[in-house]
Formats: structure tokens, sequence, C-alpha cells
């Protein structure tokens, strides 16, 4: 299941094409984020998407640590992103997927700035 978070990584996140397609090839229409003490649901991550998509010019993934437990796999990642402005962030990911029939339902997260302005520490939430 590695293969698939980093297909997920590659395709939604580093692709600097917003696609709803492919969110849909990945994520329940079902899926919850708990993220920077918020809940998205599958239309909120979407609009997420969206946002970082009209924000960020490229975003790099590199997985740290990497976890599988049955249908569960867990990262701790940093995201590099090169904002529209210019400007460049770090973040530090710590991911908890869960799977159900081949697509994430369900994802808890904690993220921290490592890098960057204190304006993009929500970085992993912004709608």
């Amino acid at each position: 299941m590695k293969n698939f978070i980093q297909d997920v990584f590659a395709h939604v996140l580093e692709n600097p094409v917003f696609d709803e397609i492919l969110i849909e090839t990945y994520f329940s229409k079902d899926y919850v984020q708990f993220v920077d003490h918020l809940q998205l649901d599958y239309e909120d991550f979407v609009l997420h998407i969206k946002k970082l998509k009209e924000k960020i010019s490229k975003q790099s993934i590199e997985i740290l640590h990497y976890a599988e437990n049955g249908n569960i796999i867990f990262t701790n990642h940093h995201v590099e992103s090169l904002l529209k402005d210019g400007s460049m962030v770090k973040h530090k990911v710590l991911a908890e997927f869960t799977i159900q029939n081949g697509k994430i339902i369900q994802c808890d997260e904690l993220t921290l700035l490592l890098e960057g302005s204190q304006t993009e520490k929500n970085l992993g939430s912004e709608m």
C-alpha cells in the first residue's frame, strides 16, 4: 500500500493541475479528514485541494517514515511548497490514512510549519 500513498501524493498533491477525477480515484465520497483542529468532509477536501492549486506553483513530498497495519497507513513526511508569490514553505506532516474498498476514507493529520511564513502554518487545512 506504500505505492498507493505515493501515487496519491504524486497524482493529487504534487500534480500542479486541479483534477477532481483524480481526487475521486483515490478518495471515498465518505472521506473525512481531521487536520489543524478542523474536520473536513469530502466536499471540503476538494475545496482545500482546489485552493492549494490556486496558491502553490510546485509541491514536493518526501516520505521519511512509513508504517502499515491492515488497512491503515501511517506516514511521517515533509512537504515543500513553492507558492505562486515566490515564497517557500516546508511542513512536517504525520498522517494516518484509513483505506476502505481501495480508497482513502479517513485521514487523521498533524501538520507543523518547519520553514516559511507563519501565515502559511495552516496550509494543510486552508479552503
